[in-house]
């Protein structure tokens, strides 16, 4: 976009988030997770705990043969676990912080891991146990048959609580400082909002990228900003080449809302933020190379229509250059998505040759990038999800009686 008692996912009904917000229920397993099952759909475990301790545990399917349990909020964690009916395994989870996480390899379609964390609440001396959880291990059958790409490599369905996991996501933090021209410039699209990584949380099952409009600005870096929102990223943790990147994603349909999901290629030399309690006043600075560090746009939407659009930019020159705006070419397309309130899927898939885009599974768009000078699509790509407010594509200003506005995903998924 230059511009604890653990339930069994596969029957959650998350009807309501905490806004208000609609919410349809994950369809059956066997059409949406499309790869690892239960451990795709990070089963949550949270042991009852006292008030006021955040703690949540669950796990993470890396591949159909390696599953990551994780404890968050945690001085030290211990997992307790058995596959198959086998012998208890305990090991000590490796900490970071207060995260603590440990992987189980060697799975196989059919296993079941059944596992259980002793752990201590940051700042208690008192050990909990949860209760024994059963995950099974399935690799099913693809439902999207036109699709190119159906082995699950990666995947965050965002359940549990506060921040998401440190190990997958950054933020892009400020206004996007633009060296050369010496100014906030808005990301190079004159956005209005300064982004902070508080405003992305994962609150019943979906991670929130949450807009806000105060009546006083903060002034921060010589500037007044009225609007708050949330940039997160993989860069620098996480990136594929050769892939389908996929989300399902609720959006705001309001006056100079831009919730995007897009991709941008690793050799992108924009900076990003680890530190999910940046001081106010840090801010990224936008890459320089742009455009010929490649961009992929699976989704992006503007203002209250129903339609999703889906572009990609490119240089027009062979290598990584300083951006000029007489060498940047693109490609945009839109399709009609209807209600976008709800949740629709969003996908790209992409090989040395040829790009194709997804909403719902329904294939929307078919793009080449063959050419010689195409060649940033063979690089790896990194993750950005944003809900930007105002610049030159809404082309429309916030009406502060909307907000608070929110983007909900509900996962984001990588196939190869």
């Amino acid at each position: 976009m230059k511009r604890n008692t653990p339930t069994d996912p596969a029957m959650q009904s998350r009807t309501t988030l905490s806004t208000g917000q609609p919410v349809r229920p994950r369809p059956a397993w066997s059409s949406a997770a499309r790869a690892v099952t239960a451990a795709a759909a990070l089963c949550l475990a949270v042991a009852p705990v006292a008030a006021g301790a955040a703690v949540s545990t669950g796990t993470t399917a890396l591949s159909c043969t390696q599953v990551q349990l994780w404890a968050n909020g945690v001085g030290w964690a211990d997992l307790h676990y058995t596959v198959s009916g086998g012998g208890q395994l305990n090991v000590r989870m490796a900490q970071s912080g207060t995260s603590a996480t440990y992987t189980v390899s060697g799975l196989s379609s059919g296993a079941v891991l059944r596992y259980f964390f002793t752990y201590v609440p940051a700042g208690s001396t008192a050990a909990v146990d949860t209760a024994w959880a059963s995950l099974p291990v399935s690799c099913v059958t693809d439902a999207c048959t036109s699709c190119k790409y159906h082995t699950l490599v990666w995947a965050d369905e965002f359940d549990g609580s506060g921040q998401p996991s440190a190990n997958s996501w950054s933020y892009h933090v400020g206004n996007g400082w633009n060296s050369g021209a010496g100014a906030f410039t808005g990301w190079g699209n004159g956005e209005w909002e300064w982004y902070r990584p508080e405003q992305c949380s994962l609150q019943n099952g979906a991670l929130v990228l949450r807009a806000d409009y105060a009546s006083s600005p903060t002034s921060i870096a010589g500037g007044n900003w009225y609007q708050r929102s949330c940039r997160i990223t993989t860069q620098g943790k996480l990136s594929w080449s050769n892939a389908r990147v996929e989300a399902r994603i609720a959006m705001p349909a309001k006056a100079g809302a831009w919730p995007a999901f897009w991709l941008m290629g690793t050799s992108n030399n924009g900076t990003y933020t680890s530190n999910s309690a940046a001081p106010i006043g840090a801010y990224d600075t936008m890459a320089t190379n742009w455009a010929s560090c490649g961009e992929i746009d699976v989704m992006e939407h503007v203002n209250s229509d129903g339609v999703a659009h889906q572009n990609l930019f490119w240089d027009t020159r062979t290598g990584v250059y300083p951006w000029s705006g007489s060498t940047v070419a693109s490609n945009q397309s839109s399709y009609s998505v209807g209600d976008v309130t709800q949740f629709h899927t969003y996908a790209v898939e992409w090989d040395a040759s040829t790009m194709w885009w997804y909403v719902d599974n329904a294939l929307v768009k078919i793009q080449s990038v063959s050419a010689g000078n195409m060649e940033e699509y063979r690089q790896s790509f990194f993750v950005i999800l944003n809900l930007a407010l105002a610049g030159s594509f809404p082309n429309t200003a916030p009406v502060q009686s909307d907000f608070p506005l929110s983007m909900y995903v509900d996962y984001v998924r990588v196939y190869q």
